[in-house]
């Protein structure tokens, strides 16, 4: 059975439509950033890299093949000019296991009626302060969407659900000192991997959380931030998401968010050889790269238009 659930053959003609796809355009995509790869003197030989992640790409950014190819481009050379970020490879041992006290990360199994793929980040109650390490949930949320690739496939797209309700007031001033490692995270998200992020639900949000919100709210496009909603209770989801794909906790028919996160942090450690491989594979040092803003002006790190 594959970790993640792929869409009923109905659901995958409608996601097909809604992403432009035509029979033979993932294969051409394909082929186009496999001579993209062989063109570059600093990016993988395309033999290197699987088709697998080839096709994400190409579906991700609906078959826009200029988008495509800047934002494989910018997957390839974040593993270099971010390097911190990407350095751990379990959620397991340390230094990201404390990470797991603080915040639960559940990528749920079912896709929602549209086709969408939902990822629950809920701060988990009574958390260490100690656990609460900003840059460190940041790598572990970027290790999780490496992971997660070798069992996603056909998508419409993205939907993130942050339960903050038992955050306590001390995360603002951690949140603020961590504001560098928040911006990388959420422009990589944008610019370097295959998603269409739709929607983005914050649920118990309090007064004192306006400044951190605001932070996560200035790094994305103008259209992200106007796909936010903002909950008062977990129970307001329901209007939003199929009960059939939440967990259990929340009213929903999935497992619970302990044992679909504690199988993800499982999954993090089974993938060490596949996370390891990416990285060792997109290590560059050919090309020099501007300490600027990652959409800069070198290469794929340009702002991309987000659809």
């Amino acid at each position: 059975m594959a970790f993640l659930q792929g869409p009923s053959l109905k659901q995958a003609e409608v996601i097909k439509q809604e992403l432009g796809e035509q029979p033979g355009d993932v294969e051409r995509g394909v082929r186009d950033l496999q001579s993209m790869l062989a063109a570059s003197p600093y990016l993988p030989d395309p033999e290197n890299v699987d088709v697998h992640l080839l096709k994400l790409f190409v579906r991700g950014c609906r078959m826009d093949m200029d988008r495509a190819r800047s934002k494989l481009e910018a997957f390839c050379l974040a593993r270099t000019r971010h390097r911190d970020l990407y350095e751990y490879r379990s959620l397991n041992e340390p230094p990201l296991n404390d990470v797991c006290k603080f915040m639960d990360i559940a990528v749920l199994p079912k896709l929602t009626d549209d086709g969408l793929r939902v990822t629950v980040f809920r701060i988990r109650p009574e958390y260490p302060e100690s656990s609460a390490d900003i840059t460190a949930t940041v790598r572990a949320i970027l290790l999780i969407s490496d992971v997660r690739m070798r069992d996603e496939d056909l998508i419409t797209g993205d939907v993130f659900i942050y339960e903050v309700s038992q955050v306590r007031g001390s995360l603002v001033t951690r949140v603020a000192a961590a504001a560098s490692a928040i911006r990388r995270g959420i422009q990589l998200a944008q610019a370097a991997y295959p998603q269409r992020l739709k929607r983005i639900h914050v649920v118990g949000a309090q007064s004192f959380l306006a400044s951190s919100l605001q932070l996560m709210r200035s790094c994305v496009a103008e259209k992200i931030k106007k796909r936010y909603y903002l909950h008062a209770k977990i129970e307001e989801l329901h209007e939003h998401i199929s009960r059939r794909v939440l967990p259990m906790e929340w009213g929903g028919e999935e497992e619970s968010i302990d044992v679909i996160s504690r199988k993800w942090r499982h999954r993090v450690d089974e993938s060490r050889d596949f996370v390891r491989n990416l990285n060792e594979l997109c290590y560059t040092t050919s090309v020099p790269i501007s300490d600027a803003d990652i959409y800069g002006t070198v290469g794929a790190f340009r702002k991309l238009d987000i659809d």
